[in-house]
This record gives structure tokens, C-alpha cells and sequence, in this order.
């Protein structure tokens, strides 16, 4: 028994994928209108992974705008709401939080106080009643730390 869940721990360690965002199915989530999800998909862009791949450089931002007929403006916030939602555990509503907050990228977030993040988080679901899951400390912390971690950032 005792091998048997050791083999399991092993496997998934070594040959299971760790997850390391948290990753949609665009008509899935409500960030984008249903238009333009659906002109995505025709160009093969199927969930929030694809999307950010294509923001992550500012060129292909401009590009982006240009094709799908956006402001440069909403396509910044886009691209930057994606690369927050690198974080296992911020999803797209965390995310708006966090970007509500003031914190409008990773880099923000890897410099965050975490009771000053904490506070303003809570001030701002209070005010705008974005998600019913208030963050405590503890993941705040987390986000932080793993902000600090995750090496694919949006090129300004």
C-alpha cells in the first residue's frame, strides 16, 4: 500500500504538468462580449492561456487592437488582467479585484505589502461587491510570493 501511494506521489511530480495559472475557457468567464469571443475562436484563441500569449509583447497588443477593432486603452487592461491571472488562485473576478486595488500587474503585486494589499482588497469588495470569496492574509501572501516567481510579464 505504502509503495503504491509512493509510485502515485512520484508520478504526478515527475510526469504530471504543474499548474501554474489559472487558466478559462473563454465562453467560459465573462471578460470579454460574446462577439469577440466568438471572432477568437475562429482564430484559434480558446481560453485565457492563448489570449495572454498573445499580449505579452507590446506590438502584439497594438496588433491585437488593430484586428478585433479595440481601444489600446482595453486591450492594456486585457493583457494585464490575464498576466495577474498567472497565479494559481486568482481567477478573473481576483483579478479585477486586485487591478481595482491598484495592483495592475505582476510586478505590482511582487512589491504589495501584504496587510496594506489585504486591506485595500477588502475596502474595494466591500464598495464594489465583486466576488462573495473574501481573500484573507494567507493568500494574499500567496499571490505575492508567486507573483514574485512567475517570469512570463507583460513587455511594456
Amino acid at each position: 500500500m505504502k509503495l503504491g501511494l509512493l509510485f502515485v506521489l512520484i508520478w504526478m511530480f515527475c510526469w504530471v504538468p504543474a499548474a501554474f495559472a489559472s487558466h478559462y475557457d473563454l465562453p467560459d468567464i465573462d471578460l470579454l462580449p460574446d462577439s469577440l469571443v466568438a471572432q477568437l475562436a475562429q482564430d484559434k484563441i480558446d481560453n485565457t492561456e492563448e489570449l495572454f500569449a498573445h499580449l505579452v509583447k507590446k506590438s502584439e497588443r497594438d496588433a491585437f487592437a488593430k484586428k478585433y477593432n479595440m481601444p489600446s486603452a482595453d486591450v492594456e487592461t486585457l493583457a494585464h488582467k490575464l498576466e495577474l491571472m498567472q497565479i494559481v488562485g486568482v481567477g478573473p473576478k481576483a483579478a479585477q479585484l486586485l487591478m481595482l486595488a491598484g495592483i495592475n500587474n505582476l510586478n505590482a503585486l511582487s512589491q504589495a505589502q501584504p496587510e496594506a494589499l489585504l486591506d485595500a482588497l477588502l475596502r474595494v469588495n466591500r464598495e464594489q461587491a465583486i466576488t462573495g470569496v473574501q481573500p484573507d492574509l494567507t493568500v494574499v501572501r500567496d499571490w505575492i510570493g508567486k507573483s514574485q516567481k512567475i517570469a512570463n510579464r507583460i513587455e511594456e
